[in-house]
Parts: C-alpha cells; sequence; structure tokens
C-alpha cells in the first residue's frame, strides 16, 4: 500500500480559521433555521424554562456525535476508542465517508422534528444543531477531500491525520 495523501486539517487551514469557520457555519446555520421555523410557525410563542436541561443535552450530543461516528465502523471491527481520539485503520473509503456524514444527517433531522414537535422550545433545539453543524465542519472538510481520493482507496487515521492509501497494483 503506498499513501496517496496525508490530510491534517490544522495543518492545511490553521486552527484559527477551522474556528472561525466552525462559528460562522454555526451562525449561518441558526439564522437559517431560525428564519425559517419563525416562517412556518409566526405564532409560536418561545418559552425560556429549562435552560439547564438544554445545556446538558447539547453536551450529550456531542457524545452521542462520537457515538454514531463510530457505528459505521464498528461494522468493520477495527480498533477505535470513545473518548480518546478515534484511531481507525484500513477503513474503506465509502464506509469513512458514511462515518464522517452520518453524525449530521442523523442528529440535525432529530433536532428539527423535536422543533417541531415542541415549538416553544424549538430555539433550544436550533441553537443545539446549530452548535452541532458548527462542530461537524472538520468533518465535511475531510469528506470533502476524501471524495476526490481514488474509489479503492483504505483510510487510516492516527491523531489528527488521515491516510490514504492506494494499492500499489492498482495504482499503475
Amino acid at each position: 500500500m503506498n499513501c496517496w495523501k496525508t490530510i491534517n486539517l490544522e495543518k492545511d487551514y490553521g486552527y484559527t480559521r477551522l474556528l472561525i469557520s466552525a462559528i460562522s457555519l454555526a451562525i449561518l446555520f441558526f439564522i437559517t433555521a431560525f428564519l425559517c421555523f419563525q416562517l412556518t410557525h409566526p405564532e409560536t410563542r418561545l418559552s425560556s424554562h429549562n435552560a439547564p436541561l438544554f445545556a446538558m443535552l447539547l453536551l450529550v450530543t456531542l457524545l452521542v456525535h462520537r457515538v454514531v461516528h463510530l457505528i459505521p465502523v464498528m461494522k468493520n471491527k477495527k480498533k477505535m476508542t470513545l473518548f480518546k481520539r478515534n484511531c481507525w485503520q484500513r477503513v474503506p473509503k465509502n464506509i469513512m465517508l458514511y462515518s464522517l456524514l452520518s453524525p449530521f444527517c442523523v442528529i440535525s433531522p432529530v433536532y428539527f422534528v423535536l422543533g417541531v414537535a415542541f415549538p416553544m422550545y424549538a430555539h433550544y433545539f436550533i441553537i443545539i444543531a446549530s452548535i452541532h453543524a458548527g462542530y461537524c465542519l472538520p468533518d465535511f472538510l475531510f469528506a470533502w477531500k476524501l471524495l476526490k481520493a481514488p474509489k479503492s482507496c483504505i483510510i487510516d487515521q492516527a491523531q489528527d491525520e488521515f491516510d490514504i492509501l492506494v494499492d500499489q497494483t492498482s495504482s499503475s
């Protein structure tokens, strides 16, 4: 196996740029989602009760985000950790893409449904979904770079880097 490319977002973009981009994405996501909610539910009175409960829900969301990342990879039975950095070895491209995008695709719709089911707390659910969208920015960037990789590549991850590996015989 040859290393086709190594991706390290902090080296490529810088920590400050990633942080500012994630915050900007969260704000843009909030403005768009809250505006859509207000246009579809103009008569709703928002409640400020239970704010500590929603702060705890935000922390649970970030933990669930990590678990949802692991579900597609667990089927491959690769080495993984929940609280430390994930270290995946020999993960096929399609499974890695699914693993990178699944937290956003699973968690965000849940919060939109909860916002519709409990409109008086929709602003909390939209805030949590927005923060989660900003938290997903590195996943989106990794996925974007991974889409450009060869079809039959395999992904290894160690710490903050992804190594995209291709078979020597298929790259010739």
